[in-house]
């Protein structure tokens, strides 16, 4: 892969934050402190209850990030099988250091 002038600033903006859904259903980047819960854009299934609820969060301190936010990952903390909606947190301080949680709730 060859970086060009129009690429490595986002190479290195992508590297720093948290991604995935979050980013989308936030509001705005904050550029001091941003704490915002949403839900995902997937549709409710009112057939599923709500009985559980599982979390699943990665962190990153400025370019090195680790964990596993995905939703199966969530859905596999609480041994949820059938998805009634999914909700995202995230928190991101300076954008040096951000936190993305992804909410799963069903049975």
């Amino acid at each position: 892969m060859s970086l060009t002038r129009g690429t490595s600033p986002a190479l290195f903006t992508g590297c720093a934050q948290v991604g995935g859904p979050t980013t989308t259903t936030a509001l705005g980047l904050g550029g001091i402190i941003m704490d915002h819960r949403a839900p995902a854009s997937f549709n409710i299934d009112n057939s599923v209850k709500c009985l559980k609820q599982g979390k699943a969060k990665s962190k990153s301190v400025v370019i090195f990030t680790t964990g596993d936010s995905s939703i199966k990952a969530a859905m596999d903390s609480a041994g949820i099988t059938k998805v009634n909606h999914i909700d995202y947190e995230v928190l991101s301080i300076f954008s040096l250091y951000s936190e993305a949680t992804t909410i799963v709730w069903g049975e």
